[in-house]
């Protein structure tokens, strides 16, 4: 009778035991199952970002690339007008290059909504937070620094031409003076001017500094969408 009770007792205690190992085993793969749909998601919407940061940047470049090309045409001692009119089709355009300076603002929605809900934390990938950690503030940063630049270098350039050549603005807003005209004089002043042609070769240095700040932006992003890339195929 005590054999019998004892080995009922043990079959009992061990359908116990392996009810609760199962029960944990199923909780921990559901949990683990959880955790890799989370992770899934955070990279995808990573992934979706970066495909929006990289169509913002390649805007930013055509018209960065363009305000060189258009203070190196203004800069030359002979005017090309053609080469400014293959880029600019209004005196606005050109007057934009002047008074007013772009600013740099990637779409970061997604990040920042991660890193406020945290969401962050499902990544398992120190290669892809270092990266991330390194787009978004120090490469960031840099870019943002030379259009700060910029800002500060253009209050100045708008003092210059307003004390001394008021007439380009009244030219600019003269629906009877053409781009050609605009820019003929434009040129006049500058070459007539060594203090503003100066401006514009110091701003011109600081639009190549920023072209090249924001292609290492880019080039950091591309390291980054490779490397999200990687680790979706990978599940």
């Amino acid at each position: 009778m005590f054999k019998k009770n004892f080995l009922k007792f043990t079959i009992e205690v061990t359908a116990i035991i392996i009810g609760i190992t199962v029960s944990f085993w199923l909780n921990q793969i559901s949990i683990e199952n959880n955790n890799e749909a989370q992770r899934q998601r955070v990279l995808k919407n990573l992934l979706i970002e970066v495909d929006d940061i990289d169509r913002y940047c390649k805007g930013r470049l055509r018209l960065w690339n363009q305000d060189i090309n258009i203070y190196s045409s203004l800069l030359d001692e002979k005017l090309h007008f053609n080469t400014i009119e293959e880029i600019a089709i209004s005196k606005s355009r050109v007057e934009y290059n002047l008074i007013y300076f772009r600013d740099f603002d990637p779409p970061m929605n997604r990040y920042k909504s991660m890193i406020n809900t945290g969401d962050l934390k499902h990544l398992n990938s120190e290669e892809i937070k270092e990266i991330l950690t390194r787009l978004h503030n120090l490469n960031l940063t840099s870019v943002r620094a030379t259009v700060e630049y910029e800002k500060n270098l253009k209050g100045q350039l708008i003092s210059l031409l307003t004390l001394n050549y008021p007439e380009l603005f009244s030219i600019g807003n003269d629906n009877n003076q053409n781009l050609e005209d605009y820019i003929n004089y434009l040129h006049k002043f500058i070459k007539e001017d060594e203090r503003l042609e100066a401006n514009l070769i110091i701003q011109m240095k600081y639009f190549k500094t920023r072209v090249s700040s924001l292609k290492l932006y880019m080039l950091t992003l591309q390291e980054l969408k490779d490397e999200l890339e990687a680790s979706i195929e990978l599940n």
